[in-house]
């Protein structure tokens, strides 16, 4: 049974930003159609788990950049997931050139289930034969990012459409990503020079919802909280 799941990976132009790189998005993106390609030939991909009336949640990703490839480059991607804990496992996906990796990220999962919406024993979900590795990548914990922006500036507003809504009807996790990014102009981006983005999943939202994206400037960071319109906060993030 394949412990790490490894793939070449040439940047396609879909996935590119305004620099000819992999944006962000398109890292976010890699990394959970490769996570979700080693779920399903361990047999635990989401189509398997809805059988049993289950199906995965992602709490919280990291990204870290050390260079994001080019348009067209050649890498490769691979992920593994660590030993799951009662409820919550860490899977890592990387991004390597012919020197190393240059882009590594983790989620935080649980499984959850689809009528009561309540969380279920994750460590029992692996095959028992499965042997899980113990490389790691992101080694630092996941940040505690603060949730209340009530008090903070309002830069954006965001109304999810049909675009961000995915399989589960809600708003897709790289849908945030994408948003929140989107708010900026293209030289605000440069002028932030992302290496890291944190998030942290709250709440789910739904199509026609308006989000409003408020900030919150730190001396190396930015704290961002996407809310509800009753106040609810839906997702936080932090770039570096």
């Amino acid at each position: 049974m394949l412990s790490k799941l490894e793939k070449d990976f040439i940047v396609p132009i879909s996935s590119c930003d305004h620099n000819a790189q992999l944006s962000f998005v398109g890292i976010f993106n890699a990394f959970m159609d490769i996570a979700t390609d080693h779920a399903c030939m361990l047999g635990i991909g989401n189509n398997s788990l809805a059988k049993d009336g289950i199906f995965w949640v992602a709490a919280k990703t990291k990204i870290k950049v050390k260079r994001r490839p080019c348009m067209q480059e050649e890498t490769k991607l691979a992920t593994w997931p660590e030993k799951p804990g009662n409820i919550r496992c860490n899977r890592y996906c990387t991004i390597s050139d012919g020197e190393g990796i240059i882009v590594e990220g983790k989620t935080e999962w649980t499984i959850v289930g689809a009528a009561s919406g309540r969380p279920q024993k994750t460590k029992e979900i692996y095959p028992k034969e499965l042997v899980h590795l113990e490389d790691v990548v992101c080694e630092e914990p996941f940040l505690r990012i603060k949730t209340d922006f009530s008090t903070c500036e309002e830069f954006a507003t965001h109304i999810v459409k049909s675009s961000d809504i995915d399989m589960s009807h809600h708003m897709n996790n790289v849908a945030y990503v994408r948003a929140v990014l989107s708010s900026f102009a293209t030289a605000e981006l440069d002028d932030l020079n992302i290496s890291e983005i944190e998030i942290a999943y709250k709440a789910q939202c739904f199509e026609g919802e308006r989000l409003s994206i408020r900030r919150l400037k730190t001396e190396n960071n930015l704290e961002i909280g996407v809310l509800k319109e009753d106040g609810t906060c839906a997702a936080v993030l932090n770039l570096r």
